[in-house]
């Protein structure tokens, strides 16, 4: 029996209409999305590039994973997570107003993005793997994170058009035969060089 890949198990798992079943975890409102929800849509996006023509999904399935993906969280979610962030971080005493005009560059800076991408990006900003995170971090700080951990969720419209319509954005690198040592001196040869003999 073939091993039945995450890919293969969310392709072949469709209901009646032909869309993505509901307990591949992927179908369902961005407002109870969890990180499980989040991996595997993630995941079916990205896996895109690699299938073949007649295994692409629908149109219709993709934009709405997308969307799904995609949906914005609240100004007001946005404050109490940068406060959050921002709460180990020495800061001596600022006025109110001050604090309300840096929320609002947070704001402004993060609106664009789900909840799950500024967790993800705040948790990676906090944790081991980051050789800044003693620092305060700015609003571009964490909107590059941001942009990096949904990376091929906006393309993926894109992605499924050019699959499509047979060509593969994903190049596949040939791999390169090594050749004997006579047929690069031949090679060389007719160039003009000459090996010199030590």
């Amino acid at each position: 029996m073939q091993e039945e890949t995450p890919m293969t198990h969310l392709v072949s798992q469709r209901n009646v209409a032909g869309s993505p079943s509901s307990r591949n975890g992927i179908s369902t409102t961005s407002s109870d999305l969890t990180e499980e929800k989040v991996d595997k849509g993630l995941a079916w996006l990205r896996r895109l590039p690699q299938l073949p023509p007649e295994a692409l999904p629908k149109k219709e399935d993709v934009l709405r994973i997308q969307k799904t993906l995609m949906t914005p969280c609240s100004g007001v979610w946005i404050s109490a997570r940068v406060a959050a962030l921002l709460s180990p971080y020495y800061e001596k005493d600022i006025p109110q107003s001050v604090r309300e005009m840096e929320a609002e560059d947070w704001r402004e800076a993060l609106r664009e993005f789900p909840q799950w991408a500024i967790e993800r990006a705040v948790r990676w900003w906090k944790g081991e793997e980051n050789p800044d995170r003693r620092k305060r971090p700015m609003e571009g700080d964490i909107a590059a994170r941001c942009r990096l951990e949904m990376n091929g969720v906006s393309s993926a419209v894109l992605m499924l058009e050019l699959c499509s319509s047979g060509r593969n954005p994903v190049q596949k690198e040939e791999p390169r035969q090594r050749i004997s040592k006579e047929a690069a001196n031949e090679i060389m040869a007719q160039a003009g060089f000459v090996a010199k003999k030590l």
